[in-house]
């Protein structure tokens, strides 16, 4: 089953690519007054170069710049380090490799975006199949495996899976957690992959919650003892913070230390003339409050004040539709996840002690954290964002789904649930892919 959902995952991702080259080339792009990498004006294209960006510069919009800018020239600018440094770190090793092994052949930006590329859908094949052992092992249910899987690999934050996003090495990394601490929850795996999930998203802590349940659920099952529990969830906290201490530390060093001077090239000194950003090693007065906090975290600080994110923040008229574009999937999520507590708690939990349903409910703390993120989504965030943080983040989104799907496509019906979703699912990839790619405003 492994090689069927890897060629399907695999077969996903090529229609993707294909639809975006198709629309980037019959579109043009939307000059969006977003942040664009700057260009060095001394490196020039060779053929490879621009074969590069006439096959994938469609994949390289909206946050994508950022990644991909980190990844060439690390974090010159204050407002760069809202974005974790796992995948733009990977991307510039293996940009690094190949700009060594080609020589001149092709330039560093070329070989970032490529890399970026390629190495998100390798990552996607890897998640999907986690996806679907994850679900084999919580549910016992071939068919529902099947049906997820192949949900996930048509799903209605698809473009940012294949663009140069964070979304798919996170993805990864938290169904990874999720799937061992459902197993036997080896605890250096489990904290390792936490450090890594955290390196590559800020909502990566939230996953601390599974080792934690999960070790309290072994503890009433009588499967393992109070001390070594707590020395695992111990182990799994201490160790997952580390990435972001040393990487708070390395924001501090770069925006707050004003004896760390940086040489940059002239085109990152223009562009931060130009857009008046705060460049690493030059620090004025009244920039950078977060520098002067007793513990310096930048990350909230750049999100209020570069994006304005905060408890409502975002409820504007102006943003109406982003709002009606986030709202498919924060009705169904909220629903679902409604529903399933609702039940929970006012049937099954006066009638059935905690125990049992400790021991046979193995999906509670997964929809307790899909709940969780979609509050989060309706409350703090720039509410189109909703669609890929929570596709990317909770398995929930998949399960619910499949519970409509026929257990054969041939009798799916589009004037039905499964058709409703089928036609969500779908339009979101088409429409999305097609919007993304020429720099118009997706989710």
């Amino acid at each position: 089953m492994t090689e069927k959902v890897t060629k399907l995952a695999l077969a996903s991702r090529v229609i993707v690519m294909l639809l975006q080259l198709v629309a980037n080339k019959l579109i043009p792009d939307h000059k969006a007054d977003v942040f664009r990498a700057p260009l060095d004006v001394d490196v020039k294209d060779t053929w490879l170069d621009k074969t590069v960006a006439f096959l994938l510069n469609g994949f390289r919009h909206w946050d994508g710049e950022y990644f991909l800018h980190i990844a060439e020239y690390g974090y010159t600018y204050e407002n760069t380090l809202a974005f974790y440094p796992l995948y733009p770190m990977m991307v510039k090793s293996g940009a690094v490799a190949l700009h060594f092994a080609l020589g001149n052949v092709m330039n560093m930006r070329s070989c970032c975006l490529l890399v970026g590329v390629v190495l998100n859908v390798a990552l996607f094949c890897k998640a999907a199949n986690i996806l679907y052992a994850l679900t084999q092992r919580i549910f016992n249910d071939l068919n529902k495996s099947w049906n997820v899987a192949l949900l996930f690999c048509f799903n209605p934050a698809s473009i940012f899976f294949t663009a140069a996003y964070s979304e798919t090495i996170f993805c990864l990394l938290s169904l990874y957690v999720m799937l061992e601490c459902s197993c036997q929850i080896r605890v250096v795996r489990a904290a390792m992959t936490l450090a890594l999930n955290v390196a590559a998203r800020s909502n990566g802590l939230v996953n601390l919650g599974f080792p934690i349940y999960f070790v309290v659920r072994k503890f009433v099952l009588k499967q393992t003892s109070m001390l070594g529990g707590l020395a695992k969830v111990a182990l799994c906290i201490v160790v997952s913070v580390v990435p972001l201490t040393f990487f708070n530390f390395y924001a501090f060093r770069q925006f707050c230390a004003v004896d760390k001077p940086s040489n940059h090239s002239e085109a990152i000194l223009n562009y931060a003339r130009e857009r008046k950003y705060v460049l690493a090693g030059y620090r004025y007065d009244e920039q950078s409050p977060w520098c002067d906090d007793n513990f310096p975290f930048p990350y909230s600080y750049i999100q209020s004040h570069y994006w304005h994110v905060g408890f409502l923040k975002y409820y504007e008229w102006k943003q109406l539709p982003n709002f009606m574009l986030a709202s498919p999937i924060l009705v169904f999520m909220l629903w679902h996840c409604t529903k399933y507590l609702y039940n929970f708690l006012a049937t099954l939990l006066p009638k059935y002690p905690l125990f049992y349903l400790i021991k046979e409910y193995k999906t509670l703390p997964y929809t307790i954290h899909a709940f969780a993120l979609t509050l989060f989504c309706i409350f703090f965030v720039h509410i189109q964002i909703s669609t890929r943080l929570l596709c990317s983040a909770t398995p929930c989104v998949y399960w619910f789904a499949s519970d409509y799907m026929p257990k054969s496509l041939e009798n799916l019906q589009l004037r039905s649930k499964a058709g409703l979703i089928f036609l969500w699912f779908a339009s979101y990839v088409l429409v999305g892919t097609i919007m993304f790619s020429n720099n118009l405003p997706w989710t």
